[in-house]
């Protein structure tokens, strides 16, 4: 009989037991709603480089532009009626935003990834009544990674909101649930790495402005990001090039956790 293992030599989990069973549930859910091919054969893993995010600009209110544009791209929704406005612009703050009313012509999920070529304006919008807004903060631009991350997000609300689509555990999890759609749409490296911002000592090299508004953790993106990869096969290195030196070991634990999950993965496979 085998000895028993001290618990200080077990593997600690990264996140807890309810943290996971949320993750993995709101991931079927995902799966199930929001396109389970465009995630399975045509969402990649994006990073924050020139390979990902190309373009000269010339101003602030382009570099937030061009970021968007290549956000939504990679969501999948760059036919979707989407304007994105600048919050200096409407007067409002980041905690003030437009609440969208679901509209019939974005009520049927789907998305398509289009070419990374392809010009902005050869993609046909779906006309609707009105315009789905997203909004930034120029001062967001000081950190591409950060505004990125921001836009899947929000991108993700705008859609759950038109799909009338509940979460696991019910509305008060809508937040923590596009967060994790968003990191489903290929988005977890930068939402990881911009979940938690050092303030410094001083707090004199902290722009709060500058910062997303994250809903999971630094731990849980990490665990959501490691799950993600296992679904798609990406290997460590390809997973944690662009991941945070201090979140490396993070990801590790995570997927020593997952490992411990692999029915669940394997199902989560399975799901169509």
């Amino acid at each position: 009989m085998n000895a028993l293992i001290p618990s200080f030599l077990k593997p600690k989990p990264l996140v807890d037991e309810n943290t996971a069973n949320f993750i993995f549930s709101t991931v079927a859910w995902v799966l199930q709603n929001f396109d389970y091919e465009e995630f399975f054969t045509r969402t990649r893993l994006i990073a924050p480089t020139n390979d990902f995010f190309p373009g000269r600009v010339s101003s602030v209110d382009e570099k937030a532009n061009t970021i968007f544009q290549h956000t939504l791209r990679y969501s999948g929704l760059l036919h979707w009626p989407f304007e994105l406005r600048s919050l200096v612009d409407t007067g409002l703050n980041s905690e003030c935003q437009v609440q969208p009313s679901p509209q019939p012509e974005l009520a049927v999920i789907h998305r398509n990834s289009f070419p990374q070529g392809l010009l902005d304006s050869s993609v046909p919008v779906i006309m609707t009544k009105q315009p789905l807004f997203v909004f930034y903060n120029p001062q967001q631009t000081l950190k591409p990674e950060d505004l990125s991350a921001s836009y899947a997000h929000v991108i993700a609300q705008h859609l759950m909101i038109q799909s009338g689509q509940l979460p696991p555990g019910g509305s008060q999890f809508f937040i923590e649930a596009s967060e994790v759609l968003a990191s489903m749409m290929g988005f977890g490296v930068l939402l990881s790495n911009s979940a938690y911002t050092f303030r410094g000592g001083c707090g004199s090299c902290y722009n709060a402005m500058a910062n997303r508004q994250p809903a999971l953790t630094e731990m849980d993106n990490v665990f959501m990001l490691a799950l993600f990869c296992r679904l798609k096969g990406i290997d460590y290195s390809s997973a944690t090039r662009h991941l945070k030196k201090y979140l490396r070991p993070s990801y590790k634990q995570a997927v020593k956790q997952i490992n411990k999950r692999l029915k669940q993965v394997n199902d989560l496979k399975q799901l169509c």
